[in-house]
């Protein structure tokens, strides 16, 4: 038994040392210089040595003592192979340059760990040792392989070291995961406030995924300016305070200034809408502003003047009670507004205004106009109007407000709708026809005088005259007349009352005379000096116009003279001929004696058009006409003659006994009827009723009479 125990042991003792023998040439392969790698290599070898040393003593356990020898024979046999072992001592030294720490968290949650990846750079570096190390191991410890462990919050320093080379970073250990708040945004706020006002703070927290975004608000003195968990800030007390605002570790303050409160007392009360007219029963609201907006006391009084009539309540709600008036008074403070109120039987609406439209201020005798109003609301009950004269002497107005000159002066035409009335005035001139001078021509040398004096026919015609020169530099005149020679030529004085004008020839001269060849020939320059500005088609027929020996109508094409323009219209105006214009389907006729004022232009375009059975046309394109002008169609049939009012909205009829030859002397649209408007409406709905009381007798009679046609 003992010769098979040493076979074992011999057999244990040559496999331990083969492994020594591995371990000896691991140690006496590495550089002396690299001591530390040598040391390392070599607790590797005696931790391999020691795992087979356990090995040995679990199977030799009872002989301890011979395994312990054999021990020291290996561990002699190390030594000889040690020292027998040959060194390079000419190998180079590459040293370490930097150190790559990879990838790694500068953030761990406490009991996280984390292995370190370690590059020394070059890679080639001789000695690749590295050490590590935690500045405070209370915080994160580090073992030799760089495996890191969190201990507890707090921050550390690791370093990795490898010869002269360090690398290091800060590691922040936290409890949990929480996101902190790193910034708190106050938005836009009052600096200062009034005591006794509010306002709330908007307090934003960052990040927006922060854990914890609570925010809590705090004041310096709450005896200025309390605060609320909501951020609403009370001004309580004039001062100065401080607002600190707060949110995780983050704090930020604000100032805010308490002023004293100013008193702002109202100026004005806006009623706002409100019904100037209720019906008994009625009731009503009023919606009073007190201006400015920001006053201090907007405390609102109501009262009626006439509760018997109507009453209103401190929120301003009004009941009418009865019939008749009263006044409605609203006060704040030393402010108050105040209106009449109405109050009626019944719903009607009443008139509140009445718009007139344009009108002429100035017409002649003879002459006509139709004035154009509108009453307002348009839903009033009653909307009829009515008009009236002052002085019938001067004008007269009819039921359809047609104004009529009379004589010469000033009336005052009156509209009435409802209780509402407005007055215009219209002054009526006598139409001049003539502008009588006590000289045509005036001969002069310079320096010289002469007195013009002028007349308007007839009598009653306007007198007052304007005089002017058209060339100053040769004669001047003073404003009642008085011509003054300045040097040789000759110029022309205009004179005028307004509604007609002439000329009066000056000559200056030397002499200060002339023969009667030499003055007729002047007075023809002056004459075609004029006519200069004037177009062939004007020049032609202000000629035949001015032509004494042509006494017959004039007759020109719509094609040629699509205008009848100022000039042609004042000769014929001074003149007093007559124009026919003759047009497609029609004929304008145009008398100088009916020109009121040549100023107006006339377009003897007229389209005419039908309208179902009717004719409509437009006169002038809607401008005011000259004067009267004559129209005449060549279409038959037509009984009725209507103007489109633009203001009502509808035609209205003229009184017109010969259709063939219609006189007109308003501009606007017409429209040419054969059954009367209101006459077409009315049988359409009295054809309509027909029809259904008849389909309603025929109804009644199967229901009552013959019930048993169906069995």
């Amino acid at each position: 038994m003992k010769k098979f125990n040493l076979i074992v042991l011999s057999l244990l003792l040559i496999f331990c040392s083969n492994s020594t023998c591995l371990a000896s040439q691991k140690i006496v392969a590495v550089n002396s210089s690299n001591s530390k790698s040598a040391l390392a290599a070599a607790t590797e070898s005696k931790e391999t040595s020691g795992k087979l040393s356990k090995t040995k003593n679990n199977i030799l356990n009872h002989n301890a003592t011979t395994v312990a020898i054999a021990n020291s024979q290996s561990t002699a046999s190390i030594e000889n192979n040690q020292t027998t072992t040959e060194i390079d001592n000419n190998q180079t030294t590459v040293n370490a340059t930097e150190i790559d720490m990879g990838d790694y968290q500068t953030e761990m949650i406490v009991g996280e760990k984390q292995l370190l990846s370690i590059t020394v750079l070059p890679t080639d570096t001789t000695d690749q040792m590295v050490t590590f190390q935690s500045s405070n191991e209370s915080v994160a410890t580090i073992n030799g392989m760089g495996r890191i462990t969190a201990v507890s919050a707090g921050t550390t320093q690791i370093t990795a070291t490898c010869g002269t080379v360090q690398n290091s970073f800060q590691l922040t250990v936290k409890k949990s995961n929480d996101v902190e708040v790193t910034d708190i945004e106050i938005g836009n706020f009052e600096a200062e406030m009034e005591a006794g006002k509010t306002q709330t703070l908007s307090a934003t927290v960052l990040p927006s995924n922060a854990t914890d975004a609570t925010i809590t608000y705090q004041s310096s003195d709450t005896n200025i300016a309390s605060v609320l968990s909501t951020g609403e800030v009370k001004a309580i007390a004039k001062g100065t305070v401080t607002i600190t605002v707060s949110a995780g570790a983050i704090s930020k303050s604000i100032q805010i200034t308490v002023n004293e409160v100013k008193v702002i007392v109202a100026t004005e009360i806006d009623l706002g809408d409100y019904q100037a007219s209720m019906a008994v029963g009625e009731k009503q609201l009023l919606s009073a502003t007190v201006l400015p907006t920001d006053t201090t006391d907007q405390t609102l009084t109501y009262q009626s003047s006439n509760e018997k009539v109507a009453t209103i309540n401190e929120l301003g709600r009004i009941i009418a009670v009865s019939v008749g008036t009263a006044n409605i008074t609203v006060t704040c403070g030393t402010a108050e507004n105040s209106f009449q109120l109405t109050v009626k039987k019944t719903n009607d609406i009443a008139v509140t205004d009445i718009e007139i439209g344009n009108y002429e201020k100035e017409m002649y005798v003879d002459k006509t106009q139709t004035l154009s109003t509108t009453v307002k609301p348009s839903t009033a009950t009653d909307t009829t109007v009515t008009y009236s004269s002052s002085n019938t002497g001067v004008a007269t107005v009819l039921p359809t407000g047609e104004v009529k000159g009379i004589g010469k002066g000033t009336t005052s035409i009156t509209v009435q709708a409802g209780e509402i009335s407005k007055s215009i005035e219209i002054t009526v001139k006598v139409a001049t026809t003539k502008i009588a001078v006590n000289k045509n021509y005036v001969i002069l040398k310079p320096e010289d005088e002469f007195k013009l004096t002028a007349s308007a026919l007839p009598s009653d015609a306007d007198q007052a005259m304007t005089y002017e020169s058209t060339d100053k530099d040769i004669a001047i005149v003073t404003a009642s007349g008085t011509i003054s020679a300045k040097s040789i030529g000759t110029t022309s004085i205009l004179v005028s009352n307004g509604d007609l004008s002439t000329a009066v020839t000056v000559i200056v001269n030397e002499s200060g005379d002339a023969d009667q060849a030499t003055i007729e020939k002047t007075i023809a320059e002056v004459n075609c000096t004029k006519a200069e500005n004037l177009s062939e088609n004007e020049a032609f027929i202000i000629e035949k116009l001015k032509n004494e020996n042509n006494s017959d109508d004039i007759e020109i094409d719509v094609k040629d003279y699509k205008v009848i323009s100022k000039n042609i219209l004042k000769a014929l105006y001074e003149t007093g001929k007559t124009i026919r214009i003759l047009g497609e389907d029609y004929t304008l006729i145009l008398k100088g004696r009916d020109i009121v004022n040549y100023e107006n232009e006339l377009s003897t375009e007229i389209n005419i058009e039908k309208e179902d059975e009717n004719l409509t046309f437009l006169i002038n394109n809607s401008n005011n006409l000259p004067g009267l002008i004559t129209l005449k169609l060549e279409y038959g049939g037509y009984q009725y003659l209507y103007l489109y009012n633009e203001t009502k909205n509808k035609y209205q009829q003229l009184k017109m006994d010969d259709l063939s030859s219609i006189s007109l002397d308003i501009t606007g649209k017409y429209m040419l009827t054969q059954d009367k408007l209101s006459d077409i409406s009315i049988s359409i709905i009295v054809i309509i009723l027909v029809v259904v009381i008849l389909f309603g007798l025929v109804i009644t009679y199967i229901a009552v009479k013959k019930q048993y046609w169906f069995w």
